[in-house]
């Protein structure tokens, strides 16, 4: 997890830093279904970075689920942090990605995220490495 969480914050430090020449959007995307979303970071030329987090406790503990991923043009990789469950150990999802996107205007695009292959460590899952596990539409909005 310690890993994991340093990735997570050396790719958050750089983000934070690079906005002062980047741009910063809103995404939302809804990986199986589910509505989700974070921050978009426009680095350089064709670079991307995509961060978000989702969390939640109750009396018996907490589960989380932290995202991050780096785009050059329409290829990237993302790497997810994820307790999906109280009892769960902290599992992680590797995954190769392709992206389309179009923009509509200035303020919004559209786009399909494809996950080429995916290599899940939750203990027990079956089976760890996916090709094409899912097609995901996704927004983004500048801010």
């Amino acid at each position: 997890m310690r890993r994991i969480a340093s990735l997570m914050i050396a790719v958050s430090l750089l983000a934070m830093v690079s906005t002062a020449w980047a741009g910063t959007y809103l995404f939302g995307y809804t990986p199986g279904g589910v509505l989700g979303g974070g921050l978009r970071f426009d680095l350089a030329q064709g670079w991307v970075v995509d961060l978000s987090a989702s969390g939640g406790s109750g009396s018996s503990g907490s589960t989380y689920n932290l995202y991050g991923d780096v785009f050059c043009g329409n290829w990237g990789v993302g790497l997810l942090a994820k307790k999906p469950t109280v009892n769960a150990d902290t599992s992680y999802e590797l995954s190769l990605q392709y992206a389309v996107e179009q923009p509509i205007n200035d303020s919004i695009s559209l786009g399909v995220l494809l996950l080429l292959v995916n290599y899940d460590t939750t203990s027990g899952a079956d089976p760890n490495m996916m090709v094409l596990p899912t097609i995901s539409p996704y927004v983004v909005l500048a801010l």
